[in-house]
């Protein structure tokens, strides 16, 4: 066998190099080949940084800051490897070990790869948000896709990096070149359990392309007014107005219908009703209403009218109609428009229009013929009623 390079160099100076050295080497390649490993990593780092500062885009410093453990790993593998085999021992382990060292270095690519998408993520999600304040309702699909791209490519740096693994260790590759060959029922039954994943997987796909919902949009679902939060592969999470979480199967969202208040634009119109009497002057109520809001800064002087839009036995139904700029305002400016509306109705003529029943009252002749009744046929016959002046004789009618 040909002597390793320990072996040559203690030959030279006369330091015996079997046994116990060979393990001391062995063990001592590790912290040294790490050591090395981080030595040489920050200063590529101090190097870019004078490179890096020159630019003025944020994610070249975030990408370097973040490679540095990665970077430290896969170089430490390397460095220990080529330490240990300076000696016999050394190079019988490493040979032993390949798989196991292989498998480390794969992890640092795919470590290193998986924070370069986080930050691609973070750099697209900064600026999705900073064009959402300039009032680009496009930057709202932006950020969609940048979320669901992401997961994405985790998911496919995940399972490549776990395939190029496994086929380093013969034992596992052994076990899934076997599993392949005989996949006859247990194909069929795996490809079954796996429908709903995999439909699930297509539907957020389907979701990120065609985009009827993107992050922060306004939607309604089963009754539900929320916020549209996350959007993953699998699920949607919607925040409802009392802080609860709605988890909704992305399929669910393809199959049913449901309300996007804000798809393209959050701009909104609302009705506010108030039930007054037959009286109130309604001419009056439009003036006091188109007088009261150019003072709400929650309009947005697009739309406003007063209407009578029905009418019950006791009431009439006065709407008012209002537009703001977006959902939340709306609902603001429509409870603010109630209590404006229902203070003045109070307090005009006090509250003289206001919702009354009405009672009549009878005569009193009225009410002692509705006791009596009816006249008999007999007293009809008779000329008269009991007490009352026969009319052809000119004298009273004997009481029976």
């Amino acid at each position: 066998m040909q002597n390793s390079v320990f072996e040559s160099l203690g030959a030279r100076l006369g330091i015996p190099t079997d046994g116990l050295w060979q393990w001391v080497i062995v063990a001592a390649s590790v912290p040294v080949g790490l050591g090395l490993a981080r030595l040489a990593v920050h200063a590529f780092r101090r190097a870019a940084s004078l490179v890096v500062r020159r630019t003025s885009t944020p994610w070249d410093e975030k990408t370097l800051d973040a490679a540095i453990g990665p970077m430290t790993l896969c170089l430490g593998v390397i460095l220990t490897a080529g330490l240990a085999k300076m000696t016999q021992l050394g190079q019988a382990l490493v040979a032993e070990l390949r798989p196991l060292l292989s498998a480390l270095f794969i992890g640092g690519v795919a470590w290193l790869l998986m924070r370069i998408v986080g930050i691609l993520s973070e750099v697209l999600d900064a600026r999705a948000l900073r064009h959402l304040k300039e009032g680009s309702e496009s930057s709202r699909g932006l950020r969609t896709q940048a979320r669901v791209l992401e997961r994405v490519a985790r998911v496919i740096i995940v399972i490549v990096a776990g395939a190029l693994v496994l086929l380093n260790f013969e034992t596992v590759r052994n076990v899934g070149v076997s599993l392949l060959a005989s996949a006859g029922i247990a194909g069929v039954v795996l490809g079954l359990a796996a429908q709903k994943p995999v439909g699930a997987i297509l539907s957020g796909l389907h979701i990120l392309f065609t985009r009827p919902i993107d992050l922060g949009d306004k939607v309604v679902v089963d009754g539900q007014f929320g916020t549209i939060e996350e959007i993953r592969l699998t699920h949607v999470v919607m925040k409802i107005w009392d802080e609860r979480r709605l988890i909704i199967p992305t399929a669910r969202l393809l199959d049913q219908s449901f309300e996007n208040w804000t798809k393209h634009g959050a701009e909104k119109l609302g009705t506010v009703e108030i039930y007054v009497d037959y009286r109130t002057p309604v001419e009056a109520i439009r003036q006091h209403f188109e007088s009261i809001l150019p003072n709400s800064e929650l309009w947005d002087r697009r739309v406003k009218a007063v209407q009578v839009t029905n009418v019950s036995e006791r009431t009439i139904e006065v709407r008012f109609l209002v537009s703001s700029t977006d959902s939340g305002k709306l609902f603001d400016l429509r409870c603010w428009v109630r209590e404006e509306m229902l203070r003045w109705v109070r307090e005009l003529e006090d509250g003289l229009f206001l919702p009354q029943e009405r009672f009549t009252q009878a005569s009193p002749v009225s009410e002692a013929v509705e006791r009596r009744g009816p006249a008999s046929g007999r007293a009809r016959r008779a000329g008269g009623m009991d007490g009352v002046a026969d009319v052809t004789t000119g004298r009273s009618a004997p009481a029976t």
